[in-house]
C-alpha cells in the first residue's frame, strides 16, 4: 500500500472520497479539507456514481463490493496506541436502479462492529473514537446477504492522547449524538481543529448566547470550541426541567455521555442563580446535585456505565434546584455507546510478513483485513494460534498449494517465526531453495 503520509492534507487529516477516479482529488470549499481517491487504500470493489444533489461532493461517487464476504480499507501508517476519530459515510442514492438499499456490517479495527442500514434517499455517518492496536487501522465492509455493501467516504483524524480518556486500550466509543445547542448551523473544521461535526439544535427552547469567548484550559479533556459553547438552550421557566434524548441503542448497551456547560450570563450582577440536578434515565437519584456552570469557562459532566435499557433510548434530565432563580441550561452534548476491546489483533511481525507474501505473489483470495481476526474471517490458507486470548494471535500454518504461484520464495516468509507448517506444493516456483526456511524455529512440516 502507498504511504498515506503523502495523502494527508495540511491538517494531518486522511480524507477519502471513495470511488473518485485517480488523480482527481480536490479541496472542499467550506472546510478547506483535501479529499483524495481511495485507490491507494483498497484493491477490491467497483466504482459507481450517483445523483447527489443537495449533498456534499464526497457523496457523488461510491465504491461497492459485489464479491467477497469481507472487503477492507487499509489506513496506515497509524501510531500504535494513538487515538483516532474514524468516520465512514454512506449514500445509496439508488445507484443501481433497484430501489433496494442494502444492510451490512462495518468493522473498524477488529473490535468495533456496527450494523449499517441505509435508506434510498439519505446519507448516513458512523463515527468511532478508538486507540489503534497496531500500525494499520482496518475499515472493513461485511456482506451479510442483505444487499451489496457500499461506502462513500472515510475520514480519519488523530487526537492527542489526553482527549476522550474513556477511549483507550480497553474500549472504544461509538458516537450517537453530538449536539451544539442554541444554533441551527452545524460546526466542524476549521472552527473545530479536530473536525468533530457538531449538529445544531434549537427546537422550541429559549436560546442563550454571547459574543464573548468561552475559556478552555490546555489540558481540558474535550477541547470544545468556544463557538460551540457560546450558545445554549434553557427550559422555558424555573418550574420546568430539560429532558434530552442522549443515546439510542440496544437494551444492554452501555452509554458514555458528556454534557458541556458554560454559563453565558453574568448572574452576580443581577443577584441570580442557576442551580440544577442532573439525572439519568428513570433515576430519582441525581448523578450530580446542585450543579452551577462556571461563567464563561468550559466545564463538563460525564455520565458513565449507564445502560440504555428496555426502551432503547437513554434520556438525561436537568432539573432546577429549589434554590435556583433561573431555569437549567446546556451548551452542548456528546454521547457514545461503549464498545469493549476484548480481542487482540494478529502479531504485528506476522502481519507485515504475510502482507509481504501477499504483495510478492499478488494474491487476492479473501486476504483482507487482519489475517487472524475476527476468527470468522481468517484468511484462506492460514491457521492461527490464539493463546486463549491472552496474547496476540500468531500464524502457525500457511497453505498456498495449487495457488498458481510463480517466481521465487519471498524472504518475508522468514519473518513468520511461529510457523509450524508451510505448503507451497503444486505451484510454478523457481530458484534455489532458500536457506532461511531451515532457520524458521518452529517449522516442522514443509
Amino acid at each position: 500500500m502507498h504511504d498515506l503520509m503523502n495523502q494527508m492534507d495540511s491538517a494531518g487529516f486522511i480524507s477519502i472520497d471513495c470511488g473518485l477516479p485517480d488523480g482527481s482529488g480536490y479541496r472542499e470549499n467550506v472546510t478547506g479539507i483535501t479529499y483524495v481517491p481511495d485507490t491507494q487504500y483498497v484493491d477490491a470493489g467497483e466504482t459507481k456514481t450517483v445523483a447527489a444533489e443537495g449533498f456534499a461532493r464526497r457523496y457523488r461517487t461510491l465504491r461497492v463490493f459485489p464479491e467477497g464476504v469481507r472487503n477492507c480499507y487499509n489506513l496506515r501508517p497509524v501510531q500504535p496506541g494513538g487515538k483516532y476519530l474514524v468516520r465512514a459515510g454512506f449514500f445509496y442514492g439508488n445507484y443501481d436502479g433497484l430501489q433496494s438499499p442494502p444492510e451490512f456490517e462495518l468493522h473498524i479495527g477488529i473490535n468495533v462492529r456496527l450494523t449499517i442500514r441505509l435508506s434510498s434517499d439519505d446519507s448516513s455517518l458512523s463515527e468511532v473514537i478508538k486507540a489503534a492496536q497496531g500500525d494499520t487501522l482496518w475499515v472493513c465492509l461485511i456482506n451479510t446477504n442483505k444487499g451489496t455493501p457500499l461506502i462513500s467516504t472515510i475520514q480519519m483524524r488523530q487526537f492527542p492522547d489526553f482527549l476522550y480518556p474513556h477511549a483507550n486500550a480497553s474500549q472504544s466509543l461509538h458516537l450517537r449524538r453530538r449536539f451544539n445547542f442554541g444554533t441551527e448551523a452545524p460546526l466542524r473544521y476549521p472552527e473545530d481543529p479536530y473536525d468533530r461535526i457538531w449538529k445544531g439544535l434549537v427546537g422550541s427552547f429559549p436560546v442563550i448566547n454571547t459574543t464573548r469567548r468561552v475559556e478552555t484550559t490546555p489540558t481540558d479533556h474535550f477541547q470544545v470550541p468556544s463557538r460551540v459553547l457560546e450558545t445554549a438552550i434553557s427550559s422555558r421557566n424555573i418550574s420546568v426541567g430539560l429532558a434530552i434524548s442522549a443515546a439510542v441503542g440496544n437494551q444492554d448497551d452501555v452509554v458514555y455521555a458528556v454534557l458541556h456547560f458554560a454559563e453565558l450570563q453574568n448572574l452576580s450582577r443581577h443577584n441570580q442563580t442557576r442551580i440544577m440536578d442532573i439525572r439519568g434515565k428513570g433515576s430519582a437519584e441525581a448523578i450530580l446535585r446542585s450543579y452551577s456552570p462556571p461563567f464563561l469557562k468550559a466545564a463538563h459532566v460525564r455520565i458513565t456505565n449507564a445502560a440504555v435499557g428496555q426502551t432503547g433510548i437513554y434520556n438525561i434530565s436537568l432539573i432546577p434546584s429549589n434554590a435556583s432563580t433561573l431555569p437549567p441550561m446546556i451548551n452542548a452534548m456528546e454521547s457514545f455507546l461503549v464498545r469493549k476491546v476484548d480481542e487482540l489483533p494478529t502479531d504485528l511481525g506476522d502481519v507485515r510478513a504475510i502482507q509481504g507474501i501477499r504483495s510478492a505473489y499478488k494474491l487476492k483470495r479473501n486476504w483482507q483485513g487482519d489475517p487472524c481476526m475476527p476468527k470468522d474471517y481468517v484468511w484462506d490458507g492460514l491457521r492461527c494460534d490464539y493463546y486463549d486470548g491472552v496474547d496476540t494471535p500468531r500464524i502457525i500454518s500457511l497453505n498456498l498449494s495449487s495457488s498458481g504461484l510463480v517466481g521465487g520464495i519471498p524472504p518475508s516468509i522468514a519473518n513468520l517465526t511461529a510457523l509450524t507448517t508451510l505448503d507451497l506444493s503444486n505451484n510454478s516456483l523457481s530458484g534455489m531453495f532458500p536457506d532461511f526456511l531451515a532457520e524458521l524455529p518452529a517449522l516442522k512440516l514443509l
